[in-house]
């Protein structure tokens, strides 16, 4: 080999080993690595070692490793506390990983033995001055509650100004744990500086609803919040008015609890105020419960003048849905890629109407198709889904009236469409399907 030919070679070389010295460049590559790889990835040299020290802290499923830091513990009678005092030198150390964790998922792990409010305690009244907040750059907390340990408010200490996206998910019906969580959604309202954009609040049917803490993180947070999702215990009009001041929101979920007091002129009146002031609505996701004044599509249809809205789902009762409803959602929602009536029964050809009138952008649909035995699969189809990936459907039918289904659908979806079909069946149809779809039969 040459001497210039070697001096290209080893020049490329030297090139591609400087690409590894980058910051962005580590970061993207480290961000495919498991944990045990970043750990040794992180032994490498002393460029490397800060990135993967980023991605291994960077997501935490619970907060003791974190919290382990500030020094060892012993278990008392109310779980666990530290063992001695927290030093000044324990705070350095803690504070070196603590500002790398930018998000945490507690799924409701911890028992009573393993982390008790004492612990908490500990670490609020130890803080020194220059530590205001514990984790200073954290933008995602997800906290459910456990059943065992019902102490909502040791989340207070993880609150800090950079969050983004909080979520609080109650277990436990304690008075107790109502009481802790409008303390934390109000502490999580009162920080300064605050600019939140997503927020979730679920907890048990019993327990009822928390509005109105909610609601003041609403108002504070009205011009940053771009996401809701909510469980409410009825259509309050003092909710539907704070909703309404949210001239940025995207995303909307809310789950009703007890609707049987509304009428439809209620959540027509609801359906107009979001229409009218969020027009910038993407995604529409409402639960209601079964009962006996269950909605019909009518107080929903103001929703039609939302014309970006991407994501439509209503889970209700029988909507008493018309094939001209669908044809007026199709014209209005150009944009749409999901459709969901999950617990309304719609009559099989509309599917065909649902291909003709709605945009090829669709691409899920999630319904309960009804069926009847003498249904003719050679029905006219004068459209078809380009774009749909997924179809779900419920259907209590017989096996007869299945088959029908499968080869009706199979005229109306592209090769390699889901078909699933939440139905007690011995075995998949795929001989109706001629595997033209990926039929998911059966439970």
């Amino acid at each position: 080999m040459s001497a210039s030919k070697f001096s290209a070679i080893n020049h490329a070389t030297v090139r591609r080993l400087e690409a590894l010295e980058v910051r962005e460049i580590l970061d993207i590559i480290m961000s495919f690595l498991d944990d045990n790889s970043l750990f040794v990835a992180g032994l490498v040299c002393k460029t490397w070692s800060p990135v993967a020290l980023n991605h291994l802290w960077g997501t935490l499923d619970s907060v003791v490793p974190l919290l382990l830091l500030l020094g060892p513990m012993t278990l008392e009678f109310d779980g666990m506390k530290y063992a001695d005092a927290i030093l000044e030198a324990d705070w350095a150390r803690f504070e070196s990983y603590s500002r790398r964790v930018r998000k945490i998922n507690n799924e409701g792990v911890f028992s009573i033995w393993e982390l008790g409010p004492g612990a908490f305690a500990q670490v609020g009244t130890s803080r020194p001055p220059s530590t205001p907040y514990i984790l200073p750059r954290v933008t995602e907390i997800n906290w459910t509650e456990s059943r065992e340990a019902g102490w909502l408010q040791q989340l207070i200490p993880l609150l800090s100004p950079s969050l983004k996206s909080f979520s609080l998910k109650m277990m436990s019906e304690r008075s107790t744990s109502v009481t802790d969580a409008r303390v934390v959604l109000r502490h999580l309202a009162s920080l300064p500086r605050l600019k939140l954009e997503r927020l979730q609040a679920r907890w048990p049917d019993s327990v009822g609803a928390l509005d109105a803490a909610f609601c003041d993180v609403l108002y504070r947070q009205r011009t940053s919040l771009k996401s809701i999702s909510h469980q409410s215990f009825n259509l309050d009009k003092q909710f539907g008015t704070y909703l309404s001041q949210l001239p940025n929101l995207v995303n909307l979920e809310l789950r009703f609890i007890d609707v049987n007091t509304q009428t439809d002129e209620e959540f027509k009146e609801f359906s107009h105020l979001l229409a009218s002031k969020c027009s910038g609505l993407e995604t529409i996701r409402f639960s209601i419960p079964f009962g006996p004044q269950e909605p019909t599509f009518y107080a929903f249809r103001p929703l039609t003048r939302i014309e970006g809205l991407r994501e439509f789902h209503l889970k209700c009762g029988e909507l008493g849905l018309q094939e001209q409803d669908l044809r007026e959602m199709g014209e209005s929602w150009r944009s749409l890629v999901s459709l969901g009536f999950p617990n309304s029964r719609i009559p099989l050809p509309w599917v065909a109407a649902i291909a003709e009138h709605f945009p090829p952008t669709l691409e899920n649909i999630d319904v309960d198709i009804g069926v009847s035995e003498d249904l003719d699969p050679d029905n006219t189809v004068h459209s078809t889904f380009v774009s749909l990936k997924r179809i779900s459907y419920i259907e209590m039918a017989s096996p007869k009236a299945l088959k029908a289904v499968g080869l009706f659908l199979h005229r109306l979806v592209a090769p390699g469409t889901v078909v699933e079909c939440a139905k007690w069946m011995e075995e998949p149809l795929m001989e109706v399907t001629g595997g033209a779809v990926k039929w998911k039969g059966g439970r």
